[in-house]
């Protein structure tokens, strides 16, 4: 029972997450001044900075359940190759490009520019991930992979 409402709580954490992240991405070139400052993506990367680590431990222990029962060979796929290497590949893009921005130094003119391209790319990652991994967190047990 509490580990169905720990689910659930990070399962609507990392949908809520997305969803800022998907309403801000739309908005910034409606609110940005143009600076190279922007300072709702610096508060909204510490949430995403905890949704890619939950993402992390959830494609862990969906991998480690496999070891636990039987289980189809499409939730097999699943849980052995996209489950842990989504979240793997968000965590080093996000992480690597994040701890340029914490840098004050970095913020130069070719890391904004680089910023401007990977930060689009690890946002999109980022919705797709924490939707896929809050939707499976939701479902409950995984009785059907998703």
């Amino acid at each position: 029972m509490i580990m169905d409402i720990a689910k659930r709580i990070v399962a609507a954490y990392l949908v809520a997450t997305a969803v800022a992240v998907v309403l801000n991405f739309i908005l910034t070139p409606a609110y940005h001044d143009g600076s190279p400052e922007y300072p709702v993506w610096r508060i909204l990367n510490w949430f995403m900075a905890a949704g890619v680590l939950m993402a992390l431990v959830v494609s862990y222990l969906r991998r480690r359940t496999l070891r636990s029962g039987e289980v189809s060979t499409l939730q097999y796929l699943g849980a052995s190759t996209m489950a842990p290497s989504s979240p793997i590949v968000l965590a080093m893009l996000f992480f690597w490009e994040w701890f340029w921005t914490l840098n004050p130094d970095s913020e130069t003119g070719d890391a904004i520019t680089s910023h401007t391209v990977y930060f689009p790319i690890v946002d999109a990652l980022f919705v797709v991930v924490a939707i896929a991994t809050g939707r499976y967190l939701w479902k409950g047990n995984g009785d059907s992979d998703g």
